[in-house]
């Protein structure tokens, strides 16, 4: 039996499984990338339309208010600062520091995020990851929550991307079209 134990510590991982983790975590990492692409356009644009827009119609004043065009405005400028807002979330790096707490308990985290271990020295770090590559089932372990918790940050900013295109979209359509109803609708001005 004891035979039989030390065969499975010194297993190792097969090639086919190696690629795969490296074709996940590559993945994921580009993903992340188009994600932060995604995010600094939109929030580019919104932050132009509302730059330019609304010096653009301060001549215009008179126009605005008789069109009624404030409301449309104020849509587009409310759909912009939310998506100011989404965009800048999904930017906005994540807490990478939450395992320390579990490190400094002495429970084992993962040797591989630069988040549980940008504190130690040197040594502790080559000592931590020592031990923990020492045994072929933690190091499965932290792998398996690294993919974990990439991944959940990774669908966390495709769901606040998503969300904000949709308000962006949402804003932008609405103004455009209650801008053009309210030129229809409303009198010329003499």
């Amino acid at each position: 039996m004891s035979d039989n134990a030390g065969s499975k510590k010194n297993k190792k991982l097969s090639k086919d499984v190696l690629n795969i983790i490296r074709t996940t975590m590559r993945n994921n990492i580009d993903l992340t990338q188009i994600a932060d692409n995604k995010a600094n356009v939109l929030l580019s644009l919104s932050a132009l339309m509302m730059t330019f827009l609304i010096p653009f119609l301060i001549p215009y004043l008179t126009e605005v208010k008789h069109y009624l065009l404030w409301i449309p405005l104020l849509i587009l400028v409310i759909s912009c600062l939310i998506t100011i807002y989404l965009t800048t979330l999904v930017l906005k790096p994540g807490k990478f520091y939450i395992n320390l707490e579990n490190l400094e308990k002495g429970r084992r985290v993962s040797p591989f995020f630069f988040g549980n271990f940008y504190k130690m020295s040197p040594e502790e770090y080559r000592d931590y990851i020592d031990t923990e590559i020492e045994e072929g089932r933690s190091v499965r372990t932290h792998v398996t929550a690294d993919f974990y918790y990439v991944g959940a940050r990774l669908g966390r900013k495709m769901e606040l991307m998503r969300l904000a295109f949709n308000i962006f979209m949402i804003g932008f359509f609405t103004a455009i079209i209650l801008s053009a109803v309210l030129f229809i609708i409303r009198p010329p001005m003499i």
